[in-house]
């Protein structure tokens, strides 16, 4: 079976006492040579005491949503890839989704976690060739254990 990235989205919470251009610089750790391939967008809210909350978005497609893969996948410790890829149905969705969460103070510090409190959300969408009978999570589960070799 053919199966491919076809769209990458990337969001982080910036709380009031976080710095949002330290939490952008943290995400560019997540992408090759440190450049985001997009414009980060915005949203403001009211935390539950009235203090300011952000979240940031990145959404990246095709060519550069596979290497954003490669890339994380590749620098993720070891651990946490074997940790995944056991209990990988944790992680997917109903429509073939793959569900990440990076610790944000690792990723500040230049190194990829899972952690699921205060992460970085990483969501992936996939492609499957049209006459593939085989279903997302067994596909995604063999793209990720064949980055292993690459």
């Amino acid at each position: 079976m053919r199966l491919e990235v076809i769209s990458a989205k990337i969001s982080a919470i910036v709380h009031a006492t976080e710095d949002a251009d330290r939490v952008l610089q943290a995400l560019r750790q997540l992408f090759p040579e440190g450049s985001l391939p997009s414009k980060a967008e915005s949203r403001r809210f009211d935390g539950h005491y009235g203090n300011e909350i952000r979240i940031v978005d990145l959404s990246i497609r095709g060519a550069s949503a596979r290497l954003f893969l490669k890339y994380l996948w590749k620098n993720l410790p070891s651990l946490d890839r074997v940790s995944l890829l056991e209990a990988f149905e944790k992680h997917i969705d109903d429509s073939g989704g793959l569900h990440l969460r990076l610790d944000k103070e690792e990723v500040f510090l230049g190194r990829l976690r899972m952690k699921d409190q205060d992460p970085i959300k990483i969501h992936l969408s996939f492609r499957k060739e049209i006459k593939s009978n085989l279903n997302f999570s067994r596909g995604i589960k063999q793209l990720l254990e064949s980055l292993e070799d690459n």
